[in-house]
Order: C-alpha cells, then structure tokens, then sequence
C-alpha cells in the first residue's frame, strides 16, 4: 500500500500543469517550474513584454527554457512503474495458479502454499489439511499478532539489558576513575617522601662535608705551626753547635730537652658516614597501607592440624606433642603443621602482621581456599596454591610457584603481609625496619585466605593485633 501511494505521488509531480497529462520534452521556466516545451510555449504565443508562470504568475523577464533531460529520465521511470505496479496488481486480484489458470482459493497447511481446486486432486496434496484462502489467512493473521507480545516482551528485555550494559559501562568508567585519582595520589604520596628524604640526606651530607672540612683545616694549621717551630728550632740547634765548647757545656741542658720532647700533631683520620637513601615508615607509601589496609586477622581451629593448639582469642597458635581432641574436624590439614585463618578475600586490599620472634622454622602468607580440600597434599607440593615466604633449615624461601631463595641481611622477627587481589600482589615487610622482603606477581580467581605453617618447634607463632 505505502508502495502504490508513492507511485500515485511520483504521478502528481510529473504531470505538466498546463495538459495535466505526464511531461513530453520537459522544460524549466525562470521561478524553477516544469512544463512540457509545447505547453508553455503555446501558452506565451501571445505575450510580448512579460512572460507569467501559469502556475505562480511570477513575471519571467525573458522568454528562457532550459530543458530537464533528468526530469525527462525521471517521467520514463514513472511510466516504467505504473506500467509494472498494474500488472502485479492484476496479476494478484486474478490469483490465477500457474498450473491449471485456475483461481487460488484454497491454501494448504502442511505445504504453506496457494492452491487452486485442481491442485488439490490426488497425488500432491492428498491428506494435507486444505482450507479456504480467507479462513487460512484469518488464522495465519492470529497467529502473526500473537507473535507481536512475546516479541515485543523481548524487545522490553532486550533493551533494559541494553540499558543495564551502559549503566555497567558508566559504573565501570566512573570505578576506573576514582582508581586513577587515588594510584595518582598515591603516586603523589610517595614522591613526596622522596623530596623530603631526599633533601633530608643532602643536607646531612652538606652537613657532613662541613665538618671534615673544618677538622682537615684546622689540622692543616697544627702541622704548619709544627714545621715553623721544627724550622726555629733546627736554625737555634745550628747556631749552638759551633759556639765554645764551655758555652755549648752550660746551654745544653735547656737544649736537649726541647728536642728529645718534640712531638709533632696527631693526622686527622677522615671518618666519612655513608649516607644510605631509604624511606622511614612514617614518610612512605607503606604506612598508608599499614593504617587503611590493617586486618583483625583470626585463626580457624577448624583448618588446624591435630598437633596445633590454638589460642582462646585464636590469635596464637603452637606446635604440642599430644593431638588436640579425638574427634578431628575433616577440614583440618593432616599432613603439615598449618592453619588457615578465618577470613577469605575475594576482592580488595589487606594487610596483617605475624610475630615470628625467634622460631626455627615457619610459613606465612595467602593460599587458596581449596587447599584445605586438599589438605593432605605434602607442604612442598602445594606451591600453585600457596604465596608464602619460609624459614626452614636456616634458609629463607619465597614458595610460589617459582620458588625463590632470599638473602636478608636481619633475620625478621615479624612479618608484615600486603594483599592486593585485583591486582594479583602479595607482598612481604621485615617488621624490623619496614624493609620489603619479597613481592609475588600472579592471577588470583578463588578465594584466598592467610596461610599459617607453624613447624614442629614448642615456640608459638601470634598474630599482631590491631592495637599492637
């Protein structure tokens, strides 16, 4: 229908005001209307000083024509489609079948297609649901606007998720930009703490060579003072060893002792202290961590091994002899001298502190949840699941999954313990001085919780409080 308006339309537009009938050979007038070139001529046969439109009356100074060839096209195309469009439309108002040029008044369910009484006969259609064109058509339209809520219901749907996607991709825009303010003033933080240390070593070291330059001139002064006396006294020792012997006799006890009693100045040993660039915790970026980051970490006695006693506040665990209760909890490790600690991260950053004192041997760090599941896997096998560093037989390991050796140069007695999830970060601090031990890189996507190995040595292994 819109189809057979537009064709009725392009007709309206190519027809020439003057006849009514479509162009022949059309011409563009002066105002830009179009007539047929025999039309308009004979319209302004009889006109001589000024030539009206017939359509708007717009005076055109001279008798100017310019022919359209495109309109010309476009008239042919018109012909071309209302020639078309009425052939297909007797063509449907016919309905004829190909076959028998007999009216299409049935239609078959099964085949979907228009039938004539003649197609019906045996053998095409034969026990095929037939039935007229209007009936069909009547349940074909029901069935096409049942189609039209379900459709639409899903469109609903579709476009909420639509809107569901830019509310998510606007959360996460606005998610990524508070993250780079505060890496930013993180950043900031820590660049601070380096001017300020920086400058704090360059005044010390200006300090420093002040003061061996006072100490070096000021000795300098003292042996210039010695060599004039050495040079005096050299010139009197001269002169007094050619005088008459009576006279060298009666002087020399003055003599001898100036010269057996003369000491020159001590040398200034330059003491030159090595300035060593390092940042304290109250000037860098770690005691931030310490104070937004700091867990009240806990220990599940359930997940410790029947040798592990754990404290009231479940703060502090040791190694015992004797097995912790009969009935052992299945998740509790069988094999190893572990406990995990109550809380699992899945998200977010973490910070907590382990007391290692003195301890012989000992494990700190994260594993997955899981390995509780798997509790009975040998301690050295567990390094895909565990990020912790040891001291065992006197050596210290970073266990990951490339185990690392370390070389410290204090022996740690508290472990500070950094978990960065998303950004896949376990890192390690000498409580000592704040120094960092050792940082792990990897792809976290299960729970993780903090990893306890205790040793087979009666000395406890505590968890630092928040108030310590």
């Amino acid at each position: 229908m819109a189809g057979e308006g537009a064709v009725a339309n392009l007709q309206i537009e190519i027809n020439c005001p003057i006849c009514l009938d479509n162009l022949r050979d059309p011409v563009t007038i002066e105002c830009g209307h179009n007539f047929c070139r025999s039309c308009i001529e004979r319209s302004w046969a009889d006109v001589q000083d000024r030539f009206p439109c017939p359509v708007c009356r717009h005076p055109c100074k001279e008798r100017h024509l310019w022919s359209n060839t495109q309109l010309g096209r476009m008239v042919d195309i018109a012909k071309l489609l209302q020639i078309t469009g009425a052939k297909m439309k007797q063509q449907e108002e016919r309905r004829l079948c190909e076959k028998h040029n007999q009216a299409l008044t049935l239609f078959c369910e099964e085949d979907l297609k228009l039938l004539c009484p003649l197609c019906t006969q045996p053998p095409d259609h034969q026990g095929h649901h037939v039935r007229p064109v209007e009936e069909a058509a009547s349940h074909h339209r029901q069935k096409l606007r049942s189609y039209i809520e379900p459709l639409k219901k899903q469109l609903a749907d579709l476009q909420k998720l639509l809107a569901t996607q830019d509310r998510q991709q606007s959360e996460l825009r606005e998610k990524v930009e508070k993250r780079r303010a505060k890496l930013a003033s993180e950043y900031e933080s820590v660049i601070a703490s380096i001017e300020i240390e920086q400058a704090a070593v360059h005044s010390r070291l200006a300090a420093q060579e002040k003061h061996v330059l006072q100490n070096l001139t000021a000795n300098k002064a003292a042996f210039s003072d010695h060599i004039s006396k050495l040079r005096v006294l050299r010139k009197e020792m001269a002169e007094t060893s050619v005088v008459s012997d009576v006279k060298l006799l009666m002087n020399i006890k003055g003599v001898l002792p100036r010269c057996d009693n003369l000491e020159p100045p001590d040398v200034y040993c330059l003491k030159y202290k090595r300035e060593e660039f390092s940042l304290p915790p109250q000037c860098s970026a770690l005691l931030q961590i310490m104070q937004t980051f700091r867990e009240e970490v806990t220990l599940d006695p359930e997940t410790a091994h029947p040798h592990l006693l754990v404290s009231e506040d479940k703060k502090s665990v040791t190694f015992v002899r004797k097995k912790q209760g009969v009935h052992r909890n299945p998740k509790g490790f069988a094999d190893d001298a572990v406990v995990l600690g109550s809380e699992g991260f899945d998200c977010g950053r973490h910070y907590w502190e382990v007391q290692v004192d003195d301890k012989p041997e000992w494990a700190v760090g994260v594993c997955t949840d899981s390995l509780s599941k798997e509790r009975k896997q040998p301690l050295l096998r567990q390094e895909n699941r565990c990020w912790t560093i040891q001291l065992q037989d006197g050596d210290y390991v970073a266990r990951g999954p490339v185990p690392v050796t370390l070389v410290l140069q204090e022996m740690p007695r508290g472990i500070g313990i950094y978990l960065d999830y998303e950004m896949g970060h376990v890192s390690f601090y000498s409580l000592n001085d704040m120094s960092h031990i050792h940082s792990f890189r990897d792809t976290f996507s299960e729970v993780l919780k903090p990893y306890f190995y205790v040793g087979c040595d009666p000395k406890p292994l505590t968890i630092r409080a928040l108030r310590d």
